[in-house]
C-alpha cells in the first residue's frame, strides 16, 4: 500500500508585481481557482516555485497565505516545498510551517557541492527524522547535483515511514522501472512523458506540467493510466507530446523551469504575470501568443475549459 493518494500533483506559481512584490490578490485567485478546476492537490515552492530565489520573510508569507487559501478553497493539505543549499535554512522552515499548521513538505538535496552517499543519508534523517509526524516528499533531480537511486529510496522507506513520495520529472526507463520495484510504498509522481512509462508498471501518479492546463483532461490521462485503458491513454499521451512541442517551440529550452509553468497557467488566467525574481529570465508575451495560438491551431483540447 503506497504512503500517499494516487492524484495529480500540481504547483502553484508566484504572481510578482513590477516592483518585486507579491501579488497576494492574484495569488489567492490562482489558488482558488486551480482547486475550483480539479486540482486539489498543490504545492507552493517546488523548485519551478522560484522557492530557492525567496527571501525568509517571503516565504513565511507566502507559505501563510498558501495554508489559509487551501483550507478555504477545499483543497487537499497544502505542500510546502524546501529548498536551500542551507539544511538549517530548510529545518528552520518547515518549524515555522509546523506552526502553522502544515504538515507535508518536499524537499531536495542541498547542492553546494553533490552529496555523498553518507551526506544523502544524513539529510533524510535530519529532516524526516526530526518531523516524525509530518510527510516527506523528496524532489529527485540532477539539478540538486545528483539523482538518489531506486535501491536508495527502498533503504530509506525502510528507516523512514513519514517519507512517502517522490518526483521524478526525468524519461529515464530504468530509472522509472526501478522506482517502481524496489520502493513500491513510495507515491512516485512523474510527468506526463514518464508517466507514460510508469503507469503500466504500478500504482504511481502524474506531477502536473504541460497537461494542468485543462485540469479536468489531466485527470483523464491520470485514470486512463490507471485503469489500463492502453487506446485511451496512449491518444493522451500522443497530444500531450504535441502541447509539449507547442511549448518549447515558441521557448527553447533555455528557461528555468518556473518560466515554463508560468507560461502554461497565463493560458487559464491572462493577467497572470510571466516575471520571475531576478535574476532569473522569463518567458514574454510574444513567446506566450505563439504557444497559445500553436495550442488552439493543433490541440485546443488542452486549453483551459471556460
Amino acid at each position: 500500500m503506497s504512503r500517499y493518494p494516487r492524484t495529480v500533483l500540481g504547483t502553484v506559481c508566484l504572481p510578482w508585481r513590477d516592483d518585486g512584490s507579491l501579488d497576494e490578490t492574484i495569488f489567492r485567485r490562482t489558488i482558488r481557482n486551480l482547486v475550483s478546476a480539479g486540482l486539489r492537490d498543490l504545492y507552493v515552492f517546488g523548485t519551478a516555485g522560484e522557492g530557492y530565489a525567496v527571501t525568509d520573510t517571503l516565504f513565511r508569507r507566502v507559505a501563510t497565505l498558501f495554508a489559509e487559501t487551501m483550507r478555504e478553497a477545499g483543497g487537499a493539505p497544502p505542500m510546502v516545498g524546501v529548498v536551500s543549499l542551507s539544511l538549517a535554512t530548510m529545518i528552520e522552515r518547515i518549524e515555522f510551517c509546523r506552526s502553522i499548521g502544515i504538515d507535508t513538505f518536499q524537499f531536495s538535496l542541498p547542492n553546494w557541492a553533490a552529496t555523498s552517499d553518507t551526506e544523502m543519508r544524513r539529510v533524510f534523517a535530519e529532516i524526516c527524522g526530526r518531523f516524525p509526524d509530518s510527510r516527506f516528499l523528496h524532489y529527485n533531480l540532477m539539478r540538486s547535483g545528483r539523482l538518489v537511486r531506486p535501491r536508495d529510496y527502498a533503504e530509506l522507506a525502510e528507516r523512514h515511514p513519514n517519507l512517502v513520495a517522490t518526483k521524478y520529472g526525468g524519461g529515464d526507463p530504468f530509472m522509472i522501472s526501478g522506482l517502481m520495484t524496489h520502493a513500491p510504498q513510495l507515491r512516485h509522481f512523474f510527468t506526463e512523458q514518464g508517466y507514460y512509462l510508469g503507469a503500466p508498471l504500478g500504482e504511481c501518479a502524474l506531477l502536473g506540467s504541460i497537461s494542468t492546463s485543462n485540469p479536468a483532461r489531466a485527470r483523464e490521462y491520470l485514470e486512463a493510466g490507471a485503469s489500463g485503458d492502453a487506446v485511451r491513454f496512449t491518444k493522451l499521451y500522443r497530444e500531450l507530446c504535441g502541447v509539449l512541442h507547442a511549448l518549447l517551440d515558441a521557448a527553447g529550452t533555455g528557461f528555468i523551469d518556473g518560466a515554463y509553468d508560468k507560461a502554461i497557467h497565463k493560458l487559464s488566467e491572462p493577467d497572470f504575470p510571466l516575471a520571475l525574481l531576478p535574476p532569473y529570465e522569463s518567458t514574454t508575451e510574444a513567446i506566450f501568443a505563439q504557444y497559445r495560438d500553436r495550442l488552439a491551431e493543433r490541440h485546443p483540447e488542452w486549453l483551459p475549459d471556460r
